[in-house]
């Protein structure tokens, strides 16, 4: 998956694509880009410098697109295709769902479809049988941050269930008081931004 973010002010007109936390180990820059490249020559990330004179983009963060493919592609002469894996938001069933003793976190067992996920979580709508968005390893949530795996209390957690406000979305149909609650119409492990 791509982050995408691009700041007049901070960043001096520049859009970073933020592709893998791998470490760059070769970089290839002249005036216009910069694009860092692993020990496998996979792209780790693309800078695009004075951005604004080939779009006008008045957000911080967006989502990666054919329009900023095309520039990608006719600036720096590279095709990001392979890296716009599929999607990192998905449809998840909470299939279990246990209070930590002693914390307001529950330790849930979460069905994506195509494998079962251990998600810390603690938001207090959290319950078995509930359908949710569930950010994977690898998503980026719109303030820039990557989804890892992580470890809460001594527990492993391999994901995020997401509330509205943290995926940045103003819907009156979506619970703002915790994570996002689903109608059981949705496919389990679909996903979401193809939905919403």
């Amino acid at each position: 998956m791509i982050g995408c973010f691009c700041n007049k002010d901070s960043l001096n007109d520049t859009l970073i694509l933020n592709i893998s936390e791998e470490k760059p180990i070769k970089i290839d820059q002249n005036t216009h880009y910069s694009i860092g490249f692993d020990k496998n020559n996979n792209v780790c990330f693309v800078n695009i410098f004075n951005f604004s004179k080939y779009t006008n983009l008045d957000k911080n963060y967006f989502l990666f697109n054919e329009q900023l493919s095309k520039i990608v592609s006719d600036v720096c002469k590279i095709d990001l295709s392979k890296y716009v894996n599929k999607n990192k938001f998905v449809i998840g069933h909470i299939d279990e769902c246990n209070e930590i003793n002693g914390t307001h976190l529950h330790k849930c067992k979460v069905n994506v479809g195509k494998e079962m996920l251990d998600i810390v979580c603690g938001a207090k709508n959290a319950r078995k049988d509930l359908n949710v968005v569930v950010a994977t390893i690898g998503a980026i949530l719109p303030n820039g941050k990557r989804i890892k795996k992580s470890k809460l209390l001594g527990i492993e957690s391999f994901g995020m269930l997401c509330s509205a406000k943290e995926l940045n979305i103003n819907n009156k149909k979506f619970n703002d008081q915790g994570i996002i609650e689903l109608d059981s119409i949705y496919t389990i492990g679909s996903t979401f931004n193809d939905l919403f």
